[in-house]
């Protein structure tokens, strides 16, 4: 059997504490409780609860862009492709709701604002998938549809209470989305 890090251990301590009391009621203290190790030792893994909280941050969205990088590369047609990213996008969402639903909210919003180079970094990385996706066959509305396609998927984000549900509007919105993209820019009346 692995020997799991200490690192690790309080990581995820500090990630079952923000899930199950928000990351404003959650304290060093409770991470501490929570991964049974000294004070010196969590401070040393993961800081301030601040500090904590991007650390956590950047383990799950560099799990997430390398999910979106290998479902990408496993997909067929641009469409597939497009859809693998947003999905592997999503699941993050979902995964989070179902770890926290009373706080996945107030969690997505601290991740946020507490390391928003991250967050941006993996949108952006997100937005480079997406054209690269698109680029070879519509070249000119790649990026457009890109930025609309993120956006689209960030509006399920918001109601996660049935995931079924979210991951069918996803496959439909992502397909008509793609497929106007595919069709190229529309002409503006005269």
């Amino acid at each position: 059997m692995a020997k799991v890090l200490s690192s690790q251990l309080v990581l995820d301590a500090a990630y079952r504490c923000f899930c199950r009391n928000g990351y404003r009621r959650t304290t060093v203290s409770d991470i501490v409780d929570e991964a049974q190790m000294s004070r010196p030792t969590v401070y040393k893994y993961a800081g301030s609860k601040e500090e904590a909280i991007v650390t956590v941050v950047r383990s799950r969205l560099e799990e997430a862009r390398t999910a979106a990088r290998a479902a990408a590369d496993a997909a067929g047609t641009p469409e597939e492709k497009v859809l693998a990213v947003l999905t592997a996008k999503l699941e993050v969402a979902i995964r989070l709701w179902h770890d926290s639903p009373a706080h996945a909210a107030e969690l997505l919003s601290a991740a946020t604002a507490q390391a928003p180079d991250l967050v941006t970094g993996y949108t952006d990385h997100l937005a480079e998938l997406l054209v690269a996706a698109l680029s070879g066959v519509a070249p000119d509305t790649a990026e457009q549809a890109a930025a609309v396609l993120l956006t689209f998927t960030r509006g399920l984000e918001e109601d996660l209470r049935d995931a079924d549900a979210v991951r069918r509007e996803l496959r439909t919105g992502a397909r008509m989305i793609t497929l106007g993209a595919l069709a190229g820019p529309a002409s503006t009346p005269a």
